[in-house]
């Protein structure tokens, strides 16, 4: 679904389109501004709505559309509420975006024109708010009905339509003309917003398909759909990838017919000049069925979403293909099999050889993540020598657990690094809650025929326990942070900007850390 989103000079009382979006603070009873102006030219019909209505009194993403019985070029009015006033900031702005763009979907509307909320408001710079409205609209207005045919038993439409497309979103700006700097600023923002939700777009679809449709190969094409420009992509076939020693990886992979790959992506900074070296892994398993450790009924169906890490690091190498301001280079590193139950499948008690040359028990066949991660970490130090290692993997379901759909899981070798992910997911509306990674787990992993095992023997602090396994492989001085995305990675409970299912959670906060990108207040 493309819905083209643009930044237009205007008056919101004239504009030519189906609905206009206009906002208001939770507590006020007189709007001002643009929704002040609407107000006047419907006959105060906001106001009198707001004296009567028990249901909208202005809480962040609560909506209420208005006909303007032809008293304004536009057929609706949708009003949205921006919260508290103190409380507004980055989330406040895109949640009340997406609001307003699936409320506008429930109109039918065609073309919508919107204020800029935060504009000129709570401190919000022009190019920030524009930004996050253009960022917050594009995921609230998402859907992913690829395999939607819209058709009956006999072949024929059925009567209700598929999903209801916006054709086109007008952020509008009064008087831009009289203040260019302004104007640039908000088509800047606007640009970089857009830039932000494709990344994350194309993580949720990848997520959101079956795995028989995206498996490893159509994973690895997928990334190198994004060649060209300052990115370049390299992809591994098995024969690669056995000349690499990964053994641990390909001891996951024997156990389906599909074949596995290794995905190396680059983005290299057009300037020439690169400040740091940053690598981020993400895991790639398309489907986990546990494999012989076979996953209970109620789990295995969405195991569709075990490479949500995968989809995130090609989410954010979709959204840097658009940029040519970045000023860090960035490898993506993408290990990606299936992990199913076969007569070559890995067996608990089997002992394989890492890249790094540890060798690993496998106690337990569902703790996948972590052997094809180890093996991708090792070589991403080993040829890159990045500055900084991350990795995303919806690694274990302990964190979700611990944490539900809100957060995901940090832990890591370096402080300063976890704080300022942690900072770029709050600005990016994705929580990160630092978890620890003691010594004592590390009893949890001896083995007393191997290096380590890949789990422990029960449940305790089993994504700690997952963390430590990956530590063993984190080389002596390298900077690395472990992000768990298990819980928000494909979730049951949706928000305006994340509907249920897949979210594309860590493209946000991994582009807005490598920008480092500010928020709304200083």
């Amino acid at each position: 679904m493309t819905m083209a989103v643009t930044v237009e000079s205007g008056d919101i009382t004239q504009v030519q389109a189906d609905v206009v979006v206009v906002n208001l603070f939770e507590g006020v009873t007189e709007p001002s501004g643009g929704t002040g102006a609407v107000d006047a030219a419907l006959g105060h019909l906001i106001t009198d709505e707001l004296a009567q209505s028990q249901a909208f009194k202005g809480k962040l993403g609560d909506t209420l559309c208005l006909h303007t019985h032809g008293k304004l070029p536009a057929r609706w009015v949708v009003l949205v509420g921006l919260g508290k006033a103190e409380k507004f900031d980055d989330t406040a702005i895109r949640r009340a975006s997406a609001a307003a763009i699936q409320a506008c979907k429930t109109l039918k509307a065609k073309t919508v024109a919107t204020l800029v909320h935060g504009a000129g408001i709570g401190g919000v710079a022009p190019d920030t708010a524009a930004r996050l409205v253009a960022e917050g609209s594009v995921l609230g207005h998402y859907e992913f009905t690829k395999r939607k045919t819209g058709k009956d038993a006999k072949g024929e439409a059925k009567p209700e339509p598929l999903a209801h497309q916006i054709d086109r979103l007008i952020l509008l700006e009064k008087h831009t003309e009289k203040h260019p700097e302004k104007y640039e600023a908000l088509k800047q923002g606007c640009q970089l917003g857009l830039d932000i939700a494709a990344g994350v777009t194309m993580a949720r679809d990848l997520v959101w398909d079956s795995g028989n449709h995206v498996t490893p190969t159509v994973l690895a094409e997928a990334a190198r759909s994004l060649n060209g420009g300052a990115i370049s992509v390299k992809i591994y076939n098995q024969e690669d990838i056995e000349a690499f020693q990964m053994g641990s990886f390909l001891s996951v992979a024997k156990g389906s017919v599909e074949p596995p790959r290794f995905v190396h992506l680059t983005y290299t900074p057009p300037s020439g000049k690169a400040r740091k070296k940053v690598a981020v892994v993400g895991k790639g398993i398309t489907f986990d069925s546990g494999g012989i450790s076979l996953k209970t009924n109620d789990w295995i169906e969405v195991m569709k979403m075990d490479m949500g890490g995968a989809a995130a690091v090609i989410g954010l190498f979709k959204a840097l293909s658009a940029r040519d301001d970045l000023d860090v280079e960035v490898h993506g590193f993408v290990p990606t099999c299936e992990n199913m139950p076969s007569g070559g499948a890995n067996k608990p008690g089997d002992i394989v050889t890492s890249m790094s040359g540890q060798t690993i028990e496998i106690n337990n066949t569902d703790a996948e993540g972590r052997l094809i991660l180890n093996d991708a970490m090792t070589y991403a130090q080993r040829h890159v020598k990045p500055d900084e290692l991350i990795d995303l993997a919806t690694l274990t379901g302990a964190c979700l657990i611990a944490l539900g759909y809100a957060a995901s899981g940090i832990m890591g070798t370096d402080q300063p690094l976890i704080e300022q992910l942690r900072a770029a997911g709050d600005r990016a509306g994705e929580k990160l809650w630092q978890l620890p990674l003691y010594d004592e787990y590390e009893t949890f992993l001896k083995s007393d025929v191997a290096d380590l095992k890949n789990a422990g023997n029960d449940r305790q602090a089993g994504s700690s326990a997952a963390g430590t396994f990956l530590k063993a492989f984190v080389e002596e001085g390298q900077k690395w942070a472990h992000i768990d995305i298990a819980g928000p990675a494909y979730t049951k409970q949706a928000t305006p900007e994340a509907p249920k299912g897949a979210t594309g959670v860590g493209v946000r906060t991994l582009f807005y850390y490598l920008y480092q990108l500010p928020g709304t207040r200083a």
